[in-house]
């Protein structure tokens, strides 16, 4: 029979999966609690930090945020709206190496746009 712990990891993750807007720990503790009252907070953000550093989801650091989590490990790019924060998965463009390293140790490439989503896209045209 599978421990408690094994348990909270896949509810944790199989919630994450579900959650396609690439969501913060606390949306992600609030849909998990939602369910399953008895999982702490402090357990889903442990186990989503823990599943990152093991490369089992993605973790998305954004400056000035909250960091937000994505259950697609596959190579791909995201997008995200400057105005409302939605993120949205997009197919993985052909990146070459860099001409220099800038004495980084260079271990990964991730490429995000930003935009409009089709909501706010929509809300800015009626103010033009």
């Amino acid at each position: 029979m599978a421990d408690r712990n094994t348990i909270q990891k896949e509810i944790i993750y199989q919630t994450l999966c579900g959650l396609h807007c690439h969501p913060t720990a606390a949306l992600v503790y609030d849909r998990v609690h939602q369910d399953h009252p008895t999982i702490s907070r402090s357990t889903v953000y442990r186990v989503l930090s823990r599943m990152a550093e093991e490369g089992k989801i993605l973790r998305l650091d954004l400056a000035g945020d909250d960091s937000r989590y994505d259950g697609e490990i596959r190579a791909h790019s995201h997008v995200r709206c400057r105005m409302c924060g939605a993120m949205a998965d997009l197919p993985q463009p052909e990146v070459g190496p860099p001409e220099g390293d800038g004495g980084f140790l260079i271990e990964a490439c991730a490429v995000m746009y930003r935009g409009l989503c089709p909501d706010c896209r929509r809300e800015a045209e009626k103010l033009c």
